[in-house]
């Protein structure tokens, strides 16, 4: 899966800046993404990094390593503006070896040698589940950013697929480096974050949006929970775009006291939500990567969760496949896992393996190398 570099050994340190702008506010999977890259590379600080530059358009209220160095150079509120029209300016100032853009975009007139994340391509696959404000604003920079870009970075290589495919690149620009949990997701007895929540129950974890596929969960859970009295259903997670559909599903007669909606629920206290459940399910529509699914698996949550995307290549072997269209199917996998007390066992000792087998430190070091790469490239 991972995109192997060779160190070549003509440029001895690097400096290194990194967009972290996806570190303001409540963080999602790509500010954890972010967040985990800025750790592991500031261990480099002093040995293949001269200088590691933290970009932003203002504070970041997450604690950073002491090895970075924050430059909020122009401060602006719209992340977009400051990024087209500041942060070119900052560039030339700092004159850094590389730029790690890690959430698709940069500057269409960048300033140096950069790279890029580009995590799924949800936009040109499933553009229905995104605004139309993001539709034109994102999917029109993306393709002059990735073109502009000395190598693409993906989580997956089903991301690394359709990255090729729907951007027309050369495969030699695109590499895979998975993501993986963080450190604290192990198995947790920790206090429930929330007194509502009684064992046994279903988990999701993510944003409440269509692309979750979270209307046909809750139609799969209804159709189970008329057979099984005392299992619940808890999704965690912010309200996202259109997502009335979803809490007016949820609130119907059919299923309502049993499925339990929780807001945003800070990583710290995911461990023992996930260690709790009788099974973490992700049934998403379309995923890069799927951050839930690997972190459920290192707590030792049994994992239901799409055969499709990169959701079928990281489960593989590992969790309970469905066809997220299929909600029999959803059905059929949650009546199971309630059911079979030798399955949940099997997929937890095949998750807790798989899940061992990403690693953040791996991720750095080939996030390092593909800098590297790129700068002598």
């Amino acid at each position: 899966m991972v995109a192997f570099f060779r160190k070549t050994g003509l440029i001895d340190f690097m400096i290194v800046a990194i967009d972290v702008t996806t570190l303001r506010g409540r963080i999602s999977g790509v500010g954890y993404y972010t967040a985990r890259i800025v750790e592991h590379l500031a261990q480099s600080v002093g040995t293949d990094i001269s200088e590691l530059l933290l970009l932003s358009n203002g504070p970041v209220e997450r604690a950073l390593p002491p090895q970075a160095r924050l430059v909020h150079g122009f401060r602006f509120p719209i992340r977009s503006a400051w990024m087209q029209f500041f942060l070119p300016l900052l560039l030339r100032r700092l004159r850094p070896d590389i730029v790690h853009y890690t959430n698709y975009l940069a500057p269409a007139l960048p300033a140096g040698a950069y790279v890029v994340s580009i995590h799924d391509m949800s936009l040109t696959r499933t553009p229905e589940h995104h605004t139309l404000k993001k539709r034109l604003l994102t999917a029109s920079l993306v393709p002059r950013v990735a073109r502009g870009a000395r190598l693409i970075l993906t989580p997956s290589l089903a991301t690394r697929r359709d990255v090729i495919e729907d951007l027309n690149l050369s495969p030699d620009r695109v590499a895979a480096i998975p993501y993986a949990a963080a450190e604290m997701f192990r198995p947790s007895q920790a206090a429930p974050v929330d007194s509502r929540l009684t064992e046994p129950y279903f988990l999701f974890v993510g944003t409440i949006e269509p692309r979750k596929n979270l209307v046909r969960l809750i139609d799969a859970f209804a159709s189970f929970a008329s057979e099984v009295r005392g299992v619940n259903l808890v999704l965690a997670g912010q309200r996202g775009w259109k997502c009335e559909e979803i809490y007016t599903r949820a609130a119907r007669p059919d299923v309502a006291g049993r499925t339990i909606i929780l807001d945003y629920v800070d990583e710290e206290s995911l461990p023992s939500l996930y260690s709790r459940s009788l099974a973490c399910v992700y049934p998403s529509l379309f995923e890069g990567f799927g951050f839930p699914v690997v972190e459920a698996m290192a707590c030792g949550a049994p994992v239901l969760t799409s055969r499709t995307t990169s959701l079928g290549e990281i489960g593989e072997g590992a969790a309970l496949l469905v066809n997220p269209l299929d909600t029999g199917a959803i059905t059929t996998g949650l009546r199971a896992l309630a059911r079979d007390r030798e399955l949940r066992a099997d997929l937890r000792a095949k998750g807790l393996a798989r899940a061992a087998s990403f690693s953040w430190a791996e991720t750095g070091r080939q996030t390092l190398s593909a800098y590297r790469h790129a700068i002598e490239g």
